[in-house]
Order: C-alpha cells, then sequence, then structure tokens
C-alpha cells in the first residue's frame, strides 16, 4: 500500500478505480441493475453486496476516521480500498451519515481518534434559540462542501458503476441533534407544540440539503436516504414514533419525493412490534423497509417476507454488526444462506452488511461478501 500524500492521492484513487471498474465489468449485471430489479420484485443475476463499511474500511485503507469523515478523497479511496479488497459490488459514497445538519448550523464538534465526530452541545438550550437559527447553505457550511464533492468525485471516477446516495438525517434526528435527546423528548410532553416547531425547522433544512445534493450533480439519480437512527424503539418510545416521528417524516418524504427511511423500528421485541414495522413503511411512505441492528431470534426473516409481498414493498435485512465481528466464518456463512433461503426468491429483499465495526477480521466480511454471492445466486437452492 503506497502512502498517501496530496501529491500521489488522485492517482492512487485512479488505480483502485479501474480495479473496480475492471471487476465490475466482469459481473452479468451492475450494482444498479441488481438493486433496481430487487426493488422491483423481480430476480436479478444474484442478490447485490454491499454494506456500511466506513471506519473498518478506513483501518484497511490506512487512513483515520477522520480523514473519511471530512476529505472526500480520502473517503472514496478507502471505499475503493475496501470495495477492492473484499469484492463488494459498491463503495457507499459517505461516511457519518448525522451530524450534517447541526454542524452547517453552527454546533461545534469533537472528532475523537478512530471514531465518528460527535456534537459536543445542543445548539438549541432553550426556545428562544430555535428562532436564532437559519438555514444554512451547504454549498459552504459545515461540511456540506464534503458531501457534495464526495458525490461529484464518485460519479466522475466509477461513471457507470456507480450507486449514489444522497445522503440526510432524518427530521426527528436532527432534532436530536440539535435539541439533544433528553431535552426534545421532554419537549413533546410539556411543550408539544415548540417540538413539532424543531421538527419543522428540521425538515426545511433537510429539504435544503437533498436538493442541495440533487442539483449538485445535474440530475444524476442518485438514491435518496434518511438515517433516523435516534427515532428506533428504545430510545424512542412507540407513541413518541406515531405522534412525532412518522408525521414529520412523512411530510418530508411528500416534499422530497420517494426516499428510503431508515428508523422507527423496534430493535426489541415489544407487544404490537409487528404493526410498527409496517407502519413505518406504509404511513411515511417510505420507498423500502429496512431491518438493522435487530435480534433476528425475535424478529423471524419469514415475517418480513410475508410483509413484504403483502404490502410490496421491499424490505432489506441487515446481517447485523456483532455477527459480522463477532462470530465464525463458518457460523456467519450458515446464517447468511438461512436468511437467503426465506427472503431472496421473488425479489423485493436482500441481505446486507449493516454495519462492520473497525475491528472485524477481514475474513469475516470476506465471508459475508462470498456467502451472499454464493447462495444468493438466483434461482435460490438452497435445501
Amino acid at each position: 500500500m503506497a502512502k498517501l500524500t496530496e501529491a500521489n492521492i488522485d492517482a492512487e484513487i485512479d488505480k483502485l478505480a479501474e480495479q473496480f471498474k475492471d471487476m465490475a465489468s466482469k459481473e452479468a449485471n451492475t450494482m444498479v441493475d441488481r438493486f433496481t430489479k430487487v426493488v422491483m420484485f423481480m430476480e436479478p443475476d444474484r442478490l447485490p453486496v454491499f454494506m456500511q463499511i466506513h471506519d473498518h474500511s478506513a483501518r484497511v485503507a490506512g487512513v483515520t476516521v477522520k480523514e473519511i469523515c471530512t476529505d472526500p478523497k480520502k473517503m472514496l479511496y478507502a471505499q475503493l480500498y475496501a470495495s477492492v479488497k473484499y469484492k463488494f459490488d459498491t463503495p457507499m459514497v459517505f461516511a457519518d451519515a448525522y451530524n450534517y445538519e447541526a454542524e452547517a448550523l453552527g454546533a461545534k464538534m469533537l472528532f475523537p481518534k478512530d471514531s465518528f465526530p460527535v456534537i459536543l452541545e445542543p445548539l438549541i438550550k432553550e426556545p428562544r434559540d430555535l428562532e436564532k437559527l437559519e438555514i444554512p447553505d451547504f454549498n459552504k457550511a459545515g461540511r456540506g462542501p464534503y458531501i457534495i464533492d464526495s458525490l461529484k468525485i464518485y460519479l466522475e471516477k466509477l461513471g457507470k458503476y456507480a450507486l449514489p446516495f444522497s445522503v440526510a438525517s432524518a427530521p426527528w434526528s436532527m432534532a436530536v441533534q440539535i435539541r439533544g435527546f433528553n431535552n426534545l423528548v421532554k419537549d413533546t410532553r410539556k411543550n408539544p407544540e415548540f417540538a413539532h416547531k424543531i421538527l419543522d425547522f428540521s425538515e426545511d433544512v433537510i429539504e435544503v440539503l437533498v436538493k442541495t445534493q440533487q442539483e449538485a450533480i445535474g440530475g444524476v439519480p442518485a438514491f435518496p436516504a434518511l438515517a433516523d437512527a435516534f427515532s428506533c424503539i428504545p430510545p424512542t418510545s412507540p407513541q413518541l414514533v406515531y405522534d412525532f416521528v412518522i408525521p414529520h417524516t412523512a411530510d418530508l418524504i411528500k416534499r422530497l419525493g420517494p426516499m428510503m427511511w431508515a428508523g422507527g423500528f423496534p430493535v426489541v421485541e415489544i407487544p404490537g412490534w409487528e404493526q410498527i414495522m409496517e407502519d413505518v413503511v406504509v404511513k411515511t411512505g417510505s420507498m423500502l423497509g429496512m431491518v438493522v441492528m435487530l435480534e433476528s431470534d425475535w424478529l423471524p426473516p419469514e415475517k418480513i417476507k410475508e410483509m413484504s409481498n403483502r404490502l410490496k414493498k421491499p424490505w432489506f435485512f441487515g446481517v447485523r454488526a456483532g455477527i459480522i465481528s463477532k462470530w465464525t466464518p463458518k457460523q456467519i456463512e450458515n446464517h447468511v444462506k438461512n436468511l437467503i433461503k426465506v427472503l431472496a426468491p421473488g425479489g423485493g429483499c436482500a441481505v446486507f452488511g449493516d454495519q462492520v465495526p473497525r475491528d472485524t477480521p477481514p475474513e469475516n466480511v470476506e465471508a459475508l461478501v462470498n456467502s451472499i454471492k454464493k447462495w444468493g445466486a438466483f434461482p435460490i437452492e438452497i435445501e
């Protein structure tokens, strides 16, 4: 691995991009083809292989987490390096999916070593602070330029082999970032009108961020995704999801058109979880559902497949971080095989790497990728 410098990083990115395109050109379908067919309830040649592999990609590529969160070239270098090393179908065009909006509004950030950035304190400490905030120009503010440059360089280097995402926080998670989780929950009880005002403002900011990304790439289709981990149950309650999360997410999706929303779902078994799982995709109008960070012993893939077919909504089922990082390669393969056997036939569902922790053994990542390719080839023939 060459030592990265300002002088050679462009050449190193080009070298990896050519390796990736050469690898992709030998496939029967592109990532875009596979992804599109799955969400349209069709069967591609095999399931797409994609994962959230951010801090781990930094580790194997020899750059810091702060660098992939602040330098678009080093972010793409790390993503390409991991894609070529592990032979999965698409690099991701972002690092941390949160904090962008709050940082552009003026939040003070901390970039810990080997970790994603965190907000040091909320911008809204009392109601009148909301009135001081103005929608930022993401072409200039915070890491807005980082987001835009990341998309542009990704499309420039990968062309038809790119699967670009326009990424933003969802309203609830952005409101948490600028108000603080405990404060926001208290607002929903003691001053719900103010909580809705924060969420309304969050919608306005997110809309501008998404449209800025779309304008920057000149009409190239970018898969729009709203990240909303803070709305999961827990820490957020089912009542808050119905009263605050779903209405504001639905309103934003109406403004922006079809989007993927990753949030609102239970991460532990609770009464009524099946109805909640349905409502978070149906009532928000989300393009698809995602099952991530879940213990599969209480959430059977059979239920997800039944929901997907009945609602005609695609669902993506994540192999969670604890499995990827702690299980043996053989255990990972057996788990993936069992998921694919249930989820894959007929399209509509895919299996992906939910989050690859930084310290994951490389052989475990290889096992995940190889298992999806091996068992996810259509027609699915698993006894």
